[in-house]
């Protein structure tokens, strides 16, 4: 017989009792320091969506570009891109994130970005970074 773990015993509550439950107990109350947040950084993305597609575009191999959308920007997980592209799981996560090789990390998309990243000094990540961080102050 297989042993029970009451953390996840379902227990019967009255609509009454959970009626009388303050709303900022809920499991997805937010408060208005999250809410903005939570905006600041959906601004910000927005605002270097275009130059890390760029780079995404110009930095990349044309499999790694189109396993990074997909993964990304379209919340594919790796067995659907790899069911979408003919691959296996494993050679969609080394796309993605490299593989170990003599001890040391090689390929992989998101180490490539990161470098090209570092590398590039950009108006628009510059000015977009600063108004995150500005609006992150406002929002404590």
């Amino acid at each position: 017989m297989s042993q029970f773990n009451s953390d996840f015993w379902e227990v019967q509550a009255g609509s009454q009792y959970l009626e009388s439950l303050p709303a900022n107990r809920g499991l997805w109350f937010e408060t208005e320091e999250d809410r903005g947040r939570r905006y600041a950084f959906q601004d910000f993305f927005q605002e270097v969506k275009p130059v890390v597609r760029t780079m995404i575009d110009g930095g990349l191999t044309k499999r790694q570009s189109e396993v990074v959308k997909l993964y990304y920007l379209h919340n594919k997980t790796q067995e659907d891109i790899a069911a979408i592209l003919s691959l296996s799981q494993s050679t969609v996560s080394r796309h993605l994130f490299g593989t170990v090789r003599r001890g040391k990390k090689v390929g992989g998309a998101i180490p490539k970005l990161k470098k090209a990243i570092g590398r590039t000094s950009s108006p628009v990540v510059d000015t977009a970074l600063m108004n995150l961080k500005g609006r992150l102050a406002e929002a404590v």
